[in-house]
């Protein structure tokens, strides 16, 4: 799909008017009415952005979970939310699996999210079994086969997501776990590190 795009937009630029008056402008030479102006697709796309880092990202992102699990043991929220990069995207679905997906600002966020967090037992620890996927030195997608133990009781888990390295920190973007579309007062997210938690039944 994505690929998809991409293509489709290469196409629209090109073939418009404000493209190639711009091209004229520049001293290149106009092209033919009905044609495509050709461009050199080597200076863009993902093959221009490929890993140099990759196992140190790696390494990187399981210490961002690994330091997440820490921050929601001790139930430091301001130190969980500035490991979001605003605005935040989240999605899940219901028991009728009807998907929802909503976009969140920091207040929003922050009005959902904070009082849940401060309620997380402190006995509650993760074990992570993650799937990550390095596309850039800025830009992780993983899958997080995740075991959280509250109570003495164990619970398996899935979840997905995106993370982007802002000014030298990774930072969660996107979060994807199914189940929690009845949830009226917590969040989206799920059982993840960054804040998510399980919710009330």
């Amino acid at each position: 799909m994505i690929r998809r795009i991409t293509v489709c937009l290469a196409a629209l630029v090109l073939t418009s008017p404000v493209w190639a008056q711009d091209q004229e402008h520049k001293g290149a030479p106009p092209a033919a009415k009905g044609s495509v102006t050709p461009v050199d697709m080597s200076k863009m796309g993902p093959w221009t952005r490929k890993p140099t880092h990759e196992a140190k990202t790696r390494k990187e992102v399981e210490a961002w979970f690994k330091e997440g699990d820490a921050i929601m043991k001790r139930r430091d929220f301001e130190a969980d939310i500035a490991r979001a990069d605003f605005p935040i995207y989240m999605a899940t679905d219901d028991s009728k699996g009807i998907p929802t997906a909503e976009t969140y600002d920091r207040r929003k966020y922050t009005e959902m999210m904070k009082p849940m967090f401060e309620q997380i037992p402190a006995d509650t620890q993760m074990n992570h079994k993650l799937d990550i996927t390095v596309l850039s030195d800025s830009l992780v997608s993983f899958t997080d086969d995740y075991t959280m133990t509250m109570g003495g009781k164990k619970k398996p888990g899935r979840l997905t997501g995106l993370l982007v390295k802002r000014d030298g920190q990774w930072k969660w973007k996107a979060f994807f776990e199914a189940g929690w579309g009845e949830a009226q007062t917590s969040a989206v997210g799920g059982s993840g590190t960054s804040g998510d938690q399980e919710k009330p039944k």
